[in-house]
């Protein structure tokens, strides 16, 4: 008897079957639900739509080395919990991180009189400067870093940077526009 022989040349036609269409459906449900959850992530906590903010700060009474220490395009966090605030932007366009004054104290003399005594030189500096952040103004006036940590004027703030920590206190909160001016 012969046996008749079968060519090794069949070709098998791929079939798209029940189980590829569930393959590629939850294919397609895993990237839309990355995409909404990052959607709805930003939605709730006010990420979506942060702005540039310059925030004016002062430093009061500090050794007079420490601004050696601060320099433009430094990182500065949160003391308390590490996050980011913000970068260190020259104090204007012609200066460093930060503009400088001696130090002093408020003291009564024996008239009862309150006079400004000022530190000897090189001993104690008060500075001013500016860091650049993102944030989100509210209708109720607060202001959020990062959409999440709250900062106003007048506040007090343990800050640093990756060689020295300070404290700041708030002066002002402004628009930084492209062009890198603050608006008012």
């Amino acid at each position: 008897m012969k046996k008749k022989k079968t060519s090794d040349k069949v070709k098998v036609i791929p079939r798209f079957t029940v189980l590829d269409a569930v393959i590629v459906l939850v294919v397609i449900l895993a990237v839309l639900g990355i995409y909404f959850r990052q959607t709805i992530v930003d939605f709730f906590s006010g990420s979506d739509n942060l702005k540039e903010y310059a925030i004016s700060y002062s430093i009061k009474n500090i050794r007079y080395t420490t601004p050696d220490y601060i320099d433009v395009g430094d990182e500065l966090y949160f003391s308390s919990n590490g996050k980011h605030l913000g970068t260190i932007l020259n104090d204007s366009e012609n200066m460093g991180a930060l503009a400088l004054s001696v130090a002093s104290e408020y003291m009564t003399d024996s008239n009862g009189k309150i006079v400004k005594v000022p530190y000897p030189e090189n001993t104690r500096v008060d500075a001013t400067g500016r860091f650049l952040c993102l944030g989100k103004y509210y209708d109720d006036g607060g202001f959020l870093v990062n959409g999440s940590e709250y900062i106003a004027p007048g506040n007090v703030i343990d800050v640093q940077t990756e060689l020295v920590t300070f404290s700041i206190t708030i002066l002002e909160i402004n628009e930084y526009n492209e062009n890198g001016a603050v608006s008012n």
